[in-house]
């Protein structure tokens, strides 16, 4: 299929999109500003989880299968109706005349809920490629559904394609389950088979799915997704009173603040007077049953403020990323949790974490002796604690918490080298050696 003349037009798949607040969202959305004053036209396919764009082609597609339907309905109907109570009645009145052809679907197919997107998309991208006519096919995402959409539309139409996988599709370690796993393990020996270039999102990422499908390497790439402003973003840091330790983004078994918890406990009975000095702060998400068991063991409730979700704000007409960045700036300590399986630590970065380089406090991460994670946080003058070592997370917290009190926790005064535009920038010159001008 030819181009459209004089236009680099791009079809871009992306089940999450426009979702505030979403990591996986906030990867690509972030970028169409810096891709379109580089010249590129978006032209998008999403699930309608996320507000549609309404000054370039978007197009959003339901799942037909059950579990999609499902998962996109209570989105829809969340973002319509704010969480109302009407909205509340119709989410559960559709779960429960969805909820036996669900029950028959997770019985015979044991995959994600969003796999049957790729069967809606690929239609509609059989539609709209024609109109459009784009030079590429970029899926990004971390669903599998959305590979496989970029896999079918690029065979038909002969385009170049561009796979960027936040998250690797298989570990080395992982248990295979064989839905599962060998959906994800076909998909990515299409994806290193046929895809123009590959992305991950960290070095060993890339390197262990180059083992596992050696002679690719001149398709593989990596690039870091780095974080960009909010456009109404103004806060300013300034010392409190107390001293305030930020934790930002989901909690779950493997990712807890159990260890963080059991650190200010011990430090709380060593020098009781902390308690009056020192709040931790959790946004973004509601407490894990191990963080809560861990608050209550360790008597902290009266030091730990959740704030949960941060939420579009009609008052102030602010973003939930925008409440986001200025919670993050007013914090002194931000804190990363990169989690307790070791094996999938090694491949993957937490998104927040260029969100704390971009509003530059100072950061206390908590990860693996030898990590990725571990070496940028060093590199950039941050603070790494071994994420199993309660006794090197108190000394890390005690040291930050004298330095406070003596000289102040201060802004970074270097910007963050990881940015969104650096990415775009990336991805154009990948566009220059796919597409043929």
């Amino acid at each position: 299929m030819k181009k459209s003349p004089g236009k680099m037009t791009w079809l871009i798949l992306a089940h999450c999109y426009n979702m505030d607040g979403r990591a996986a969202s906030q990867t690509i959305t972030d970028r169409i500003p810096f891709l379109r004053k580089k010249g590129v036209t978006p032209v998008v396919i999403s699930a309608p989880t996320g507000r549609k764009a309404i000054d370039y082609p978007h197009y959003q597609v339901f799942s037909p299968a059950p579990s999609g339907l499902k998962f996109e309905l209570r989105h829809v109907i969340k973002s319509s109706a704010q969480d109302s109570f009407s909205g509340r009645i119709i989410n559960f009145l559709l779960t429960m005349i969805i909820l036996p052809f669900f029950l028959i679907e997770k019985t015979v197919i044991h995959l994600d809920s969003h796999w049957s997107w790729l069967l809606s998309a690929s239609l509609y991208g059989i539609f709209i490629i024609p109109k459009h006519r784009p030079e590429l096919i970029y899926s990004t995402a971390g669903p599998s559904s959305t590979h496989y959409t970029g896999f079918i539309l690029s065979r038909i139409f002969k385009l170049p394609w561009v796979a960027e996988l936040h998250d690797p599709l298989i570990y080395d370690n992982e248990k295979q389950k064989w839905h599962k796993y060998f959906f994800h393990k076909y998909l990515e020996k299409l994806i290193f088979r046929y895809a123009d270039k590959i992305i991950y999102f960290t070095d060993q990422a890339s390197a262990n799915a180059l083992k596992r499908n050696p002679g690719a390497k001149d398709k593989l790439s990596v690039i870091r997704p780095g974080a960009s402003p909010a456009e109404n973003w103004t806060q300013t840091y300034q010392k409190q009173e107390k001293i305030h330790f930020g934790y930002f983004g989901s909690l779950a078994a493997k990712r807890n603040l159990k260890k963080v918890f059991k650190a200010f406990h011990d430090l709380l009975q060593e020098e009781p007077d902390l308690c009056r000095q020192v709040v931790i702060d959790i946004y973004g998400t509601a407490l894990d049953p191990v963080t809560m068991q861990a608050l209550d063991a360790y008597n902290l409730k009266a030091i730990v403020t959740v704030h949960g979700r941060l939420e579009y704000d009609p008052t102030t007409g602010k973003t939930g990323r925008e409440q986001v960045l200025e919670a993050m700036k007013r914090m002194d300590v931000l804190i990363l949790v990169h989690g307790d399986d070791i094996f999938r630590c090694d491949e993957y970065i937490p998104s927040k974490f260029y969100d704390y380089m971009l509003v530059q406090r100072p950061i206390l991460g908590l990860t693996h002796p030898g990590s990725e994670l571990q070496t940028m946080l060093e590199e950039n003058g941050f603070f790494a604690a071994d994420s199993q070592n309660e006794t090197e997370i108190k000394s890390t917290l005690q040291s930050l918490i004298s330095q406070w009190k003596d000289t102040g926790l201060p802004d970074f005064e270097h910007a963050s080298p990881l940015t969104v535009q650096g990415a775009v920038n990336q991805l154009m010159e990948i566009r220059a050696n796919i597409v043929k001008d």
